[in-house]
């Protein structure tokens, strides 16, 4: 996991997805982050017949944002493959990437190298810097290995096709005895005719071990915007929020893909006709090798299905 010198507690952000609604206020910083100290979270998924790992990092201090310069980049790799994070992930100070995993191997690891001319592939520099090379960062060597779990296997649901929040469906899967967490998080859009609106939720399920079988309540993912109590499901945000933009972006399922959330035009999902994309999340949490080190990092699969609620 990932491991610092004693005198470096550092923070790091493995994304995939994210997502918020109505009137959740959303920014370019993680949240929960701590206002001192360095802190890491590492986070990969892989997706259901999807042949990569989604894969990404953050740095924080103090609870600022902080990127890597020069010629420091992360490396994420298998046994076979390797890619460095170049591209500029959902947060401030955040890098992400898509390394090839075909084969599906469980063990992803990561690690700041220092690269100075790949590095500056995607970055800007000032012209009387580029061939300045700083040499290697104080972070260079600080390193990570995530273990993911099992493949999602044979998702189904009982029904596909809803006309009340009242209504529920049985979720069944392939369950394995490895004791993973399971989580259900959902993708909506909602149409009058006219206007859509889009949202994500997590659901608060019965059961959260991994035995292949959950019972959910269509008002997990749908609601009345003019009810005065609070929707009876918390709507996605952080990493696991930039997750799921990444799948949806990969799935490129017909009106869902890139940029699905930036349109948040309210329309009222309990009279509107809403599509569901649901996905379960097989999820195992791992542990940092330092104990200096203070973060989140954990890896997961998924699997998705659709539904569709037609309340007329």
């Amino acid at each position: 996991m990932l491991y610092y010198p004693a005198t470096n507690t550092l923070v790091i952000l493995l994304l995939s997805l994210l997502i918020s609604a109505c009137d959740i206020e959303f920014n370019n910083n993680l949240p929960d982050i701590p206002p001192e100290g360095r802190f890491a979270v590492v986070a990969a998924n892989q997706h259901t017949n999807i042949p990569s790992v989604e894969v990404a990092i953050a740095l924080f201090d103090d609870g600022t944002p902080v990127s890597l310069v020069g010629g420091d980049v992360v490396q994420a790799s298998t046994s076979e493959d390797s890619i460095l994070l170049l591209d500029n992930g959902v947060y401030n100070g955040s890098y992400a990437a898509s390394l090839p995993n075909a084969a599906n191997f469980d063990q992803i690891d990561f690690l700041i190298v220092h690269e100075p001319i790949a590095a500056r592939q995607n970055r800007w520099y000032p012209a009387d810097l580029l061939l300045i090379d700083p040499g290697p960062g104080e972070l260079v060597g600080a390193s990570a290995s995530i273990t993911l779990p099992p493949a999602l296997l044979n998702l189904l649901a009982d029904n596909t096709d809803f006309n009340s929040i009242n209504d529920s469906l049985n979720l069944s899967w392939a369950p394995e005895s490895a004791g993973d967490i399971m989580k259900v998080r959902s993708a909506v859009s909602c149409t009058d005719g006219s206007s859509t609106y889009t949202y994500a939720t997590e659901a608060a399920l019965q059961d959260d071990t991994d035995n292949g079988a959950e019972n959910i309540g269509l008002n997990q993912f749908i609601y009345d915007i003019n009810d005065e109590n609070n929707p009876p499901f918390s709507f996605l945000l952080g990493e696991s929020r930039a997750v799921l933009q990444e799948l949806l972006e990969k799935l490129k399922e017909e009106d869902i893909g890139d940029g699905f959330f930036d349109a948040i035009e309210l329309v009222n999902p309990i009279s509107s006709n809403c599509k569901i994309q649901l996905f379960l999340f097989r999820q195992r949490d791992g542990a940092f090798d330092s104990a200096d080190t203070n973060g989140r990092i954990y890896g997961s699969r998924s699997a998705d299905i659709t539904l569709f609620y037609n309340p007329n």
